[in-house]
């Protein structure tokens, strides 16, 4: 169990949309924690938790001083982990077309941040979250696949309820 996908993850399922550079700052963190030991192999885990943070932190400034922009920017970063995430969730090989999948995904959640700002917020951290989670449990299939679906609408009606309320 990865209790800082599992924390992050609930963070965003309820708080991505009112809180959304705090979903920028996720997203940032995230990435740096993926990708980081790829672009920096052999250096220790308190490098690459570093950087991570920096990672978060910077996207949160972004998300604060160019909000339009930043949310543009995780929109388009989440879609691409989102869609990464479920190319390993549901097995897929493309195989050298595989990138063509992650940035058809990242455009998509780059649009959907731009062209519907809140609603744009709620799905992608609903559908976020829910990821998080679900990695973050290494739960087996189906019950993984199961949770995902189930956290993802259980997001978006908590999120949506909350919106209401404002």
């Amino acid at each position: 169990m990865n209790l800082i996908f599992v924390a992050a993850g609930v963070l965003l399922l309820f708080l991505g949309r009112k809180f959304f550079w705090l979903f920028v700052a996720v997203v940032g963190f995230l990435l740096g924690m993926k990708y980081a030991p790829q672009i920096l192999s052999n250096q220790p885990q308190s490098v690459i938790l570093t950087i991570s943070l920096i990672a978060g932190l910077l996207g949160a400034l972004l998300a604060a001083l160019l909000q339009k922009l930043a949310v543009g920017f995780a929109g388009f970063a989440a879609g691409g982990y989102i869609a990464s995430y479920l190319l390993e969730f549901v097995a897929a090989n493309l195989g050298e077309y595989q990138w063509m999948a992650i940035l058809a995904g990242a455009i998509i959640g780059a649009l959907l941040a731009g062209s519907m700002f809140d609603w744009a917020l709620v799905l992608v951290t609903s559908a976020a979250g829910a990821a998080l989670i679900s990695q973050g449990l290494d739960l087996g299939m189906p019950v993984s696949a199961i949770a995902l679906i189930g956290l993802f609408v259980f997001g978006l009606i908590a999120q949506a309820k909350i919106k209401a309320k404002e």
